[in-house]
């Protein structure tokens, strides 16, 4: 055992490491670079789009505090902290950081238990009646809108498990709260994401990136609440269309809240 943690734990790649290191940060092992390498070689662009969905994150934190009211924010799936973790919008006043990684729970937990109005949570989507039920969640005041975060989550889970996720926050959000999604798709190079599904596959990792239509078929109960609806993560937001040749989010973004179906 290492730092309590088994030592397979750092013989393999995990998917929260494998994201720090793609982003040019230190919190990884010679097993996460050495399968990055393999990753980037069938897909280039990886590293951008990683990049491009860290910076989507305060982005979203903005629009929810500034737009919709919205102070308290559940962040699943956040991954290893950065930069981004501690410095929310003012107007956030509690902030819940869910993982499953038992990495992250610890390391959100290190840098971020003295920060006020933060916690940390290890939970795992696949039981959403314990992780609504965990202390942190429960401590949220659910007679105001609460926002979720569930960026790049749902591409490493099944459909079951997804729609199951979905349409639990969907009963226990209260009115106005708003769902944050980014999800990594097939459409804009199908063979580079193959070649992707293949090499997470031989680690053991399961990864699923879906196509626009699948996408909008996870999110049928969930209305958009920008004209449009997806909209790659690089282009959500902006007034001019950005060219294909340099958006490199290679996934799609979409601000909802539960409603009739997305159009």
């Amino acid at each position: 055992m290492t730092s309590g943690f088994p030592d397979s734990y750092f013989k393999r790649p995990t998917v929260a490491r494998l994201q720090d290191h793609l982003d040019g940060g230190t919190d990884n092992y010679r097993p996460d670079r050495d399968f990055a390498r393999g990753l980037i070689t069938v897909a280039p662009w990886l590293p951008a789009s990683v990049r491009v969905n860290r910076a989507h994150r305060p982005r979203v934190l903005a629009c929810l505090a500034r737009e919709s009211g919205i102070n308290q924010v559940i962040d699943l799936g956040c991954g290893l902290p950065h930069d981004d973790n501690h410095h929310l919008p003012d107007e956030v006043r509690r902030m819940v950081y869910v993982d499953s990684d038992p990495g992250v729970e610890a390391q959100a937990r290190m840098v971020l238990a003295e920060r006020h109005g933060t916690a940390s949570l290890r939970a795992d989507l696949e039981d959403m009646s314990a992780l609504l039920a965990a202390g942190p969640i429960v401590q949220l005041d659910r007679s105001r809108p609460i926002g979720v975060l569930l960026h790049d989550v749902l591409p490493w889970i099944g459909d079951e498990t997804a729609s199951t996720v979905l349409a639990a926050l969907r009963s226990w959000l209260p009115a106005g709260s708003v769902l944050s999604v980014t999800h990594a798709t097939t459409d804009v190079d199908p063979e580079s994401m193959t070649a992707l599904t293949h090499l997470y596959e031989e680690a053991g990792i399961d990864f699923r990136p879906r196509s626009e239509q699948q996408i909008r078929d996870l999110l049928t109960s969930w209305a958009p609440l920008e004209a449009g609806g997806l909209r790659t993560t690089a282009s959500w937001r902006r007034s001019t269309p950005m060219h294909p040749r340099f958006d490199h989010s290679h996934a799609y973004a979409i601000v909802a809240s539960p409603g009739d179906r997305i159009s």
